[in-house]
């Protein structure tokens, strides 16, 4: 498997693309364009130079900051380089051996007797905690969907419901332009030069690359210890049209990796450890939703430092017990291969539950409720005439992966066809 190209929606998704992809939409510059690359690369050098000299310090996508005492921390969680050894083909493992030699550094410029084991607490609790039991990884994790338990449900839901972020926007009392008039006139001056765009529209280009830039990487002040900065996937990005991952829709978003009550008493047992960890998993991810993002399960495994597949299986387990649909691209963009929140929203329908309800119960939108529902029923004709799964998928305008999906939950819940006939008789089909 080439690990080049699974890892490059991560790789590719950098603060120069995500201008570039602006310039692309606003400005018409094709997505292509050499000139772009070149004026985002020459602003963002100038910039970080130029608050170098006063002093400005930001946080980068993926840096974990810290406030302890009067230290201001930023612990680098992913960077370019902590790819390489997955690319010689070594695990996940390997690179996360980089991350925790660079976040011990950068915590021992601050704190110069800081132990490996409270670096760990930090970025990585779960290390300290899973081999101590009293039980395994596999026995906390919920395989089957559990019936749908209103108290339950409703707790949860209190807990998403107060996850109310500002968008990085919201967090700045004024457009963070943060760079001299004169730069300001030097690099609207080039643009001007280098596209043959008017002086007036040749400003706004250079203030609104700037803004995007530090809406990426928010100034310390604007963060609170245990938040990250992240550039993650738009909830309206297209990902069947834009085929190259840099040029996909993306938004900045800022995460609580970690409240300040969750610092001061981490878990070490496996149950109440790994109940933690989940918890935080759901938080960031409904937390980017609402600032119009989507955390992938390879972002989610460089923020918590856990595999994408155990993190992944965390999430299942999570949606399984409680009957909540978590926010993420293959939940709301029906990316991937996520067939756990199909299995619950058909499960609920075939309880007697309403559209509304459902959505109410799982946290997803009527609307894509009553998609998987009605593509689920009309599956389930189409087998029942026996169609073949090629023609179902050409019928239904869908793939080929998913049809298949829909085909297993046929399969788990009904024993023979007469099954599936009397329940579309009750539906109002009529044969």
């Amino acid at each position: 498997m080439n690990q080049r190209k699974i890892y490059r929606p991560l790789a590719m998704r950098t603060i120069e693309n995500y201008q570039i992809q602006y310039l692309a939409r606003k400005y018409d510059f094709s997505k292509e364009s050499r000139i772009a690359h070149l004026l985002v690369k020459r602003f963002n050098q100038v910039l970080m130079e130029t608050e170098k000299l006063v002093g400005i310090t930001r946080v980068k996508p993926f840096e974990l900051y810290i406030k302890k005492h009067r230290s201001k921390i930023k612990l680098p969680l992913f960077k370019p380089e902590y790819l390489e050894p997955i690319y010689q083909g070594k695990t996940f493992k390997a690179s996360r051996k980089l991350v925790r030699k660079a976040c011990l550094q950068a915590l021992r410029e601050s704190f110069p007797e800081i132990t490996d084991k409270k670096m760990l607490s930090i970025i990585d609790p779960w290390a300290l905690a899973r081999k101590k039991g009293p039980t395994r990884y596999c026995d906390e994790l919920k395989t089957i969907t559990t019936a749908y338990d209103e108290k339950d449900t409703a707790g949860w839901h209190q807990l998403i419901d107060r996850i109310r972020p500002k968008l990085p926007a919201e967090r700045m009392e004024t457009p963070d332009i943060s760079a001299p008039e004169e730069l300001v006139q030097e690099l609207t001056a080039m643009v001007s030069l280098e596209t043959g765009l008017g002086k007036t529209v040749a400003r706004h280009l250079v203030e609104e690359v700037i803004t995007l830039r530090n809406l990426c990487c928010p100034r310390v002040d604007n963060l609170k210890s245990g938040e990250m900065p992240l550039l993650v996937t738009h909830v309206r990005a297209h990902l069947s049209e834009e085929i190259a991952t840099r040029f996909r829709r993306l938004a900045p978003v800022i995460i609580t990796v970690w409240k300040p009550e969750e610092m001061k008493k981490t878990p070490h047992n496996v149950p109440d450890s790994l109940n933690l960890l989940k918890k935080r998993i759901i938080r960031v991810c409904f937390e980017a939703y609402r600032q119009n993002g989507l955390l992938t399960l390879m972002e989610l495994q460089w923020v918590f430092q856990i595999s994408s597949a155990r993190v992944s299986e965390l999430i299942r387990s999570f949606q399984n017990e409680h009957n909540i649909i978590v926010p993420t691209p293959g939940t709301i963009l029906d990316a991937g291969r996520s067939m756990t929140h199909k299995d619950i929203i058909v499960k609920l329908h075939l309880e007697g539950y309403s559209v509304s309800e459902i959505s109410r119960i799982t946290h997803h939108s009527p609307r894509a409720v009553d998609n998987y529902v009605g593509t689920f029923e009309a599956v389930l004709i189409l087998h029942l005439y026996d169609l073949p799964t090629q023609l179902m998928a050409r019928l239904l305008q869908k793939g080929i992966t998913l049809i298949n999906e829909y085909l297993k939950l046929i399969e788990r819940y009904y024993q023979d066809k007469k099954d599936i006939k009397n329940y579309l008789l009750a539906q109002g089909v009529k044969f």
